[in-house]
């Protein structure tokens, strides 16, 4: 990876990373507040890196926010043998997107062979994750996206909007595309630096995992998926606390598919990507704490709200069919309905892109995931992926209605 100025970095932390110089590895660690979860995390990689890389050169860069809360002193103090540590403040708008991009910046600087990204909130990461990650990353995959255990209603972003969208649009099947545990070869590395759309305001926030995803497929870098187990971290209630998530992730999403449309307006179906599968052990998920009542009380909210922005996004039946599923008993969303809602937002935010969009979006949403909780209530884990995975497959089936609102320029039809 070529060294290219960089304004992400503080002048001392480019003076640090030129000190060090060339190195093998870099793992990343976006964080900000995370100081009851960052030691646990950086021990993890220090171990990974020490026990199967040994002879490689290594540095850790943690990416900071702005924590208060203690997390440059724990980060800083912990012993983690002799691997490099550096602890940054990033320069430039306030998101992971931004740490990620400093991160990046630094792996330019060192000539990095591979870069893996963690989670600062994890509490399931093992040392393997950092074999698993750079094994692949070091050889001929440029992408590592995570497999994970989790619980159903874990990832609500994941299951009900970014891996079917994901799959159906680009017509890979990967499961976690907003995983956040990426391996990166430094050919992505620079491709993605040098994109257009890391100026973005959804990318530099939470936006960035699933551009880094879209961006690596549709510049037809290798793709794989690395099981690392269970997935456990510092959920998240979607009515409550994943609201600015929400617009950002999708945001970025519906962003990048208006850019790479050349791309993935020909394909159709999808096809699987190749699963790295490692001896590990891990724990059994844990059930993430929701308010279901809130879900649908939000939803409702919306669709009464937002019901002009919603006739013209959708049209006059669909907007008709969306309104009976709110007034049913039950309250089921039909995956066809959910597929062609979403395919109409991405379409209208082609040609608007504005946060109303996607804020009204996300009402409906809450209201899917409220129907995906009903729906799945008292099943085992397992029984409720094979509803995910029916679910993507309808957004596969319906894509030519997708492809006709894009091309069409057109919203809703009555």
């Amino acid at each position: 990876m070529e060294y290219r100025t960089c304004t992400s970095l503080d002048s001392e932390s480019i003076r640090r990373l030129m000190d060090i110089g060339v190195s093998d590895l870099l793992v990343g660690i976006p964080s900000f507040n995370c100081a009851h979860t960052i030691g646990y995390v950086l021990h993890q990689v220090a171990r990974g890196l020490t026990e199967y890389f040994p002879n490689y050169k290594s540095v850790i860069l943690v990416s900071d926010g702005g924590s208060d809360d203690g997390t440059r002193e724990v980060a800083e103090s912990l012993k983690i043998g002799g691997i490099p540590r550096i602890f940054t403040r990033y320069v430039g708008v306030s998101g992971k997107g931004s740490a990620v991009r400093a991160i990046l910046d630094a792996a330019s600087i060192l000539n990095v062979e591979a870069i893996a990204l963690f989670d600062s909130d994890l509490r399931s990461i093992t040392p393997e994750w950092c074999r698993i990650i750079f094994e692949a990353a070091m050889k001929d995959a440029d992408l590592v996206t995570p497999l994970y255990t989790r619980h159903r209603y874990d990832g609500t972003i994941t299951n009900n909007l970014c891996y079917p969208f994901t799959r159906a649009v680009y017509g890979l099947r990967i499961r976690q595309p907003i995983g956040g545990d990426f391996g990166l070869s430094n050919t992505l590395a620079s491709k993605l630096i040098e994109s257009k759309l890391f100026d973005s305001k959804h990318v530099r926030q939470f936006g960035v995992d699933i551009f880094i995803t879209h961006t690596a497929i549709a510049n037809g870098f290798k793709v794989e998926e690395a099981f690392l187990g269970t997935k456990i971290h510092e959920g998240k209630d979607p009515g409550t606390e994943l609201s600015p998530m929400f617009i950002q992730v999708v945001g970025s999403m519906f962003t990048c598919a208006k850019v790479y449309e050349k791309y993935w307006v020909g394909i159709s179906g999808s096809r699987p990507v190749p699963l790295l599968r490692y001896p590990i052990t891990y724990p059994g998920p844990e059930p993430p704490r929701i308010d279901a009542s809130r879900l649908l009380k939000e939803f409702r909210y919306t669709l009464a709200e937002k019901k002009s922005l919603l006739g013209d996004v959708l049209g006059k039946d669909l907007l008709k069919n969306l309104t009976r599923i709110s007034n049913s008993s039950s309250l089921i969303f039909p995956p066809e309905i959910w597929a062609e809602i979403v395919y109409s937002f991405a379409s209208a935010y082609k040609s608007q892109e504005v946060d109303d969009l996607l804020e009204t979006l996300r009402g409906i949403w809450l209201g899917k995931v409220y129907s995906y909780i009903t729906q799945t209530e008292g099943m085992v884990d397992e029984d409720a992926e094979h509803i995910v995975e029916k679910e993507a497959e309808v957004f596969e089936d319906l894509k030519p209605s997708l492809i006709s609102k894009y091309t069409g320029g057109m919203f809703g039809t009555t």
